[in-house]
Parts: structure tokens; C-alpha cells; sequence
């Protein structure tokens, strides 16, 4: 196994929209900031579109409005995270952005400016919808992202308290021997590691592979070996059935903190968000998704 971590963080970005979910996404970034030692962006963006029929001088005045509210906001913005992450805000580096841009232009552009390296935030949804669970906001930035989202839900067996700092104690990152599992493995030691928690790799034989569960755990058990980057607690798993399925069974049975899957890009542009196994896993877990990009291709 090797020992350098492959994953650093030094900046993190976190989206709020003042919603609760946002306060949990913003306690999940601090705790990040604080475990890598990073900076941490709070943006908040939320674009107004001036009304066609508005004279110049009505435009002027309103612009005029608008720049003393967004001044108005950022204060509030600094004394509401004060507020969540109480004496935790004053240990880790914080920036605050307010920008009148759609949320997700702004979130993607601040990414790239910054060279942030993780994106932590909340997500809305409605379970059983035909579209994915998540807000069209988190589901954009999600599918257009070039570095690791963290997308922050309530888990369904536990309630997370906003105000309590959360914990990781158990990660589960499904792996099928890609390049993009491997990235994913990495990022999933290496927040194991910092956050010493149990690192759970799962394999799952699907229908038509030949491969019986022990042949699946040796090359699991073998893969591992060669592609861990950070010291942690491991304990791999091998499942049959359907992936998604799988993955979501066993997140409830262990009562996972957190599932951390890597996701393929089809191309420059992708016909569905990413591959169908984590498309089902983001639409049914139960517990924070964190979904690692790999613009590289196998």
C-alpha cells in the first residue's frame, strides 16, 4: 500500500442559500476545512433579472438598491455562518462572496477561480420523482463540476442536528476497477483517514459476470493493494445482485456516514448525468453522496 495520499485539499467551496440543508452542507465544509487545514469559501449567489420595461434612470436606481442590499447580505451572510459553526469559525480560514449570478454559474466560476478542490452543499428533492433527487441547482453542479461535490442530505435512518458538528465513522465506496474507481478509492481513503473513519470497498458481481463472490473479494482484496494511497481501516466487501442496489442496501445496514462514488463523463457533454449506477445511488441513498470526477478515460 502506498502511503502519500493522492487526494489534498486546500480550498473548499460551499454554496449557501440559507436553507437548513445549506446550514448542514456549511457544518460538513468547515469540518473538511478544518481536517485538511483549507481555506473555505461561503458563496451565496442569486441572480435578479432587471424587468424589461424599466426606464434608465429606474435601472440606475435599482442597480444602485441592489449594491448596498448585496453589501447588506454579505455582512449577514458572515454573521449567519458565525452563528452555525460557532467557536469552529474562528479556527479555519473563511471568505464570504455574495454575487448576483445564477447560483450555478457562480459556483462553477468561483470553483475555477479559487482552484477550490472540493464543493460541499445542499441539495432539495422529492423522492420518487422521475427526474433525480436533487435540486436543479445540485444536480448541475454535479454533472458540470471538474473537482469532487459533496452533496449533503439528511441521513433517513439518523437525523443530523445542524447545529452539531457531523461525523464520519463509516464510508462506503463501491469500486468496479476503473481508472475512476481508483480516483474515487483515493479520495475515500484519504477522507478515512482524516476523519478516522472505516473505509468499506465494495465489489458487486452483477448478472451475467462469471466471477463467484470469493474470485470477486481476492481481486478486490488485490486491487486495493495497488491503489490505496492513504493509511486507513479498510474492510472490503463483495456483493451479487444489482449494483445501485446493493450499494443503497448496504449503506442502510451499516449505517454509512457517507457513499463516495466515482462518476465517469460520456464525452464533453453527458446524455444522462453520469453512469446508471451512480445516477440510481445519487437518486436513492440515504445517507451524503460525495461524487468524484474523472476526466481521464479508461
Amino acid at each position: 500500500m502506498k502511503n502519500t495520499s493522492a487526494f489534498k485539499v486546500s480550498g473548499i467551496l460551499c454554496p449557501v442559500d440559507f436553507s437548513e440543508l445549506s446550514n448542514l452542507a456549511l457544518k460538513y465544509a468547515a469540518a473538511g476545512a478544518k481536517a485538511y487545514n483549507a481555506k473555505l469559501i461561503v458563496l451565496h449567489a442569486e441572480r435578479f433579472e432587471m424587468p424589461a420595461y424599466f426606464t434608465a434612470a429606474q435601472v440606475d436606481e435599482l442597480a444602485r438598491q441592489l449594491a448596498d442590499a448585496r453589501s447588506g447580505a454579505r455582512n449577514f451572510l458572515e454573521q449567519r455562518t458565525h452563528a452555525i459553526l460557532g467557536p469552529l469559525a474562528d479556527k479555519i480560514p473563511i471568505t464570504f462572496q455574495v454575487v448576483d449570478t445564477h447560483p450555478v454559474d457562480a459556483v462553477l466560476t468561483v470553483a475555477t477561480k479559487h482552484g477550490t478542490d472540493l464543493i460541499v452543499l445542499g441539495t432539495h428533492g422529492r423522492e420518487g420523482a422521475k427526474r433525480l433527487w436533487l435540486g436543479s441547482v445540485t444536480e448541475n453542479v454535479v454533472r458540470h463540476a471538474e473537482v469532487p461535490v459533496f452533496v449533503v442530505r439528511q441521513k433517513q435512518y439518523e437525523f443530523i442536528d445542524a447545529s452539531a458538528a457531523p461525523e464520519l465513522k463509516t464510508i462506503l465506496c463501491p469500486v468496479n476497477f476503473t481508472s475512476v474507481a481508483r480516483t474515487a478509492l483515493q479520495v475515500a481513503s484519504s477522507i478515512a483517514e482524516q476523519f478516522h473513519a472505516r473505509l468499506i470497498p465494495i465489489c458487486v458481481v452483477e448478472p451475467g459476470d462469471s466471477r463467484s463472490l470469493s474470485d470477486a473479494e481476492a481481486e478486490l482484496r488485490s486491487w486495493l493493494d495497488e491503489s490505496l494511497t492513504a493509511p486507513c481501516v479498510f474492510d472490503p466487501v463483495s456483493r451479487q445482485g444489482h449494483a445501485a442496489e446493493q450499494i443503497v442496501a448496504l449503506a442502510r445496514k451499516l449505517k454509512a456516514d457517507l457513499v463516495v462514488l466515482g462518476a465517469q463523463r460520456r464525452g464533453s457533454a453527458m446524455d444522462s448525468l453520469f453512469g446508471s449506477t451512480t445516477e440510481q445511488v445519487l437518486r436513492q441513498a440515504p445517507v451524503p453522496v460525495l461524487v468524484v470526477p474523472n476526466p481521464a478515460k479508461d
